[in-house]
């Protein structure tokens, strides 16, 4: 008996296993703009995907990866986020949902080229290099933007 129960548990554990990339099936929940490469309750490294035929550039895609964003808080970024349900993408709905201006404060070009905003990638780079330049470290490289920490070049 207590090898059966021994049994069903290692045949659950590996059910569980091997059914868990079902509950976060790629791009599940997430904005048609992205691609999530692997996920646990959020997306460990994604690939931002222009909207065609609005944000028209040669600029290679970005690869944005948690990992190495995991000293800030979720809400560092998603700054609408309330801390209690789902985190929405940037372009949700009523965020930056605004396609077809780079000027907008709500485009989605600005959630993540704001200089001002530290809330999007840029602003807090730009921000991030003051502080390494005040400490004598190495800034990242943010210009030119055809080869950058951001849009990096393919080889």
């Amino acid at each position: 008996m207590r090898s059966k129960v021994m049994y069903l548990a290692l045949l659950g554990m590996a059910l569980s296993l091997a059914l868990a990339p079902m509950a976060f099936s790629e791009n599940a929940g997430f904005s048609k703009f992205v691609e999530a490469k692997s996920t646990i309750c959020f997306p460990l490294e994604l690939t931002f995907k222009r909207p065609s035929g609005v944000l028209a550039t040669k600029l290679p895609a970005v690869t944005f990866s948690h990992g190495q964003h995991a000293s800030l808080a979720c809400a560092d970024c998603h700054h609408m986020w309330d801390g209690k349900g789902p985190v929405d993408s940037c372009n949700a709905d009523g965020c930056h949902d605004v396609m077809d201006s780079r000027q907008d404060s709500m485009s989605y070009f600005k959630a993540y080229h704001s200089k001002d905003a530290d809330y999007s990638c840029l602003g807090c780079h730009m921000k991030m290099n003051q502080e390494r330049k005040e400490h004598g470290k190495d800034v990242l490289k943010l210009s030119p933007c055809s080869n950058n920490i951001c849009h990096v070049a393919q080889k």
